[in-house]
This record gives structure tokens, sequence and C-alpha cells, in this order.
């Protein structure tokens, strides 16, 4: 049975990843030829053939992170982080983009030192990931709130402005390739998802009175 339930979930994951890729290939196709036969202008043409490259590229850089981290030998190289300055890199990653977006992205941490055990690259992703999503759906803010660590564990809550979820989406938010009513979450929380379970962690998504908040709670020393 486990089998079975692993061969249709492989099924349907390639499937959804064949979905994802034929769009991208029929448009840059399409505008190719356009250019081709001279149909289109050619600027306008080139400009939509490298956005639709570079998104193919970051499905790829997903799809292959991904399946590394579903596969068993995937090694996690677990040090003694500052959970903090993680954070801040992470931010500092991801200021530009919030910046083009004239999004503004507001902290709020304890003044002490909080330290976590985990692989650094992985969680950076998974952080960088779900600020990503923020940004991209908030009006004009993002909000990062780092708890003081109770029971020996830390939560991270990154919230936005934006519309929220609608109910029916809750349930699926980390599914690949989930497709919501109002844009594509892809695999970049699935990702979040499974990295942060690896951590012994947990990561939910919830509406809040004026946006969406994502909560990640972490083993804390």
């Amino acid at each position: 049975e486990k089998l079975e339930t692993y061969d249709k979930a492989q099924k349907t994951f390639l499937q959804n990843a064949s979905h994802e890729f034929r769009t991208p290939l029929m448009s840059i196709q399409s505008y190719a030829e356009g250019i081709k036969y001279g149909v289109t202008d050619s600027i306008a043409a080139a400009d939509i053939i490298i956005d639709e490259s570079r998104k193919l590229t970051q499905l790829v850089e997903n799809l292959l992170y991904l399946s590394r981290l579903d596969a068993i030998e995937e090694n996690y190289n677990l040090t003694l982080l500052d959970f903090k300055d993680l954070i801040s890199g992470c931010i500092e990653r991801i200021s530009s983009i919030a910046s083009k977006n004239n999004i503004r992205i507001e902290q709020y941490v304890p003044i002490d030192k909080i330290q976590i055990r985990g692989d650094e690259e992985k969680l950076s992703r998974a952080i960088t990931n779900v600020l990503s999503n923020c940004i991209r759906y908030a009006e004009s803010k993002v909000f990062i709130r780092l708890e003081t660590p109770k029971s020996g564990r830390v939560t991270l809550e990154i919230s936005d402005d934006g519309p929220g979820f609608e109910e029916k989406e809750l349930p699926h938010v980390f599914d690949r390739f989930y497709k919501g009513a109002k844009g594509n979450f892809g695999l970049g929380l699935a990702i979040t998802k499974n990295v942060i379970e690896k951590h012994s962690g947990e990561v939910c998504a919830e509406n809040k009175r004026d946006g969406a908040v994502f909560k990640i709670i972490l083993p804390s020393m």
C-alpha cells in the first residue's frame, strides 16, 4: 500500500511538473516564431522569452533541490546558529526585491541572542521562500516577528498586509504545484515545509485581520 501511494504521488508530481514546463515553453516557441517571421516586435518578444527562460531556470532549480531534499542520502550540515543573524541575512538577500515592489520590511526581534541547531543554507532558503511569498502578495509591508524562546522552542512569524488566503486554500498552501485563486504557490513553500520538518520543526499558514501570516516553530538551544 505504501509503494502504491508513493507511485501515485510520483505520477501526480510528474504530471504537475510537465504542465508547469509546458506553458513557458509554448510561450518561448510562439514568440521565437513571431521574431522569425517578422510578425512580432522583436524587442518585446525577446523580453518575454528572457522572462520565461528565467522562470524555467528557477523551476528546474527548485525541482532539483526538492528532489535532493526527498533523497534519503541528503546530508544536513547541522551547526550552532544565531537565529537572529540568519534572519537578517535572509532579509538582506530579499531587500532588493522588496524595494523594487515598494514593500517595506519591518522586524520585531528580541535583544537577546537566540541559538538554534540547524543547516544554515537550507534554513536560509526556507525562510527566504516565505519572505518572497509575502512580498509578492503584500500591499506595502511585510512584518517579521521573532519571539523569545519558550519551553525549548522559538517561533518566527512572517506576515503581510495583503488580501490573505481563501479558506479553501489554507490546507494546500504547502502542496507542491498547488495553484491558489490569486496565483501559483509553486515549489517554494513545499521546500520550506520539507526543510522545517527535517529540523524537527513546524510551519503553518493562517489568515490574520489584514493579511496572511506564516508561523515557523523550531527547537532552540
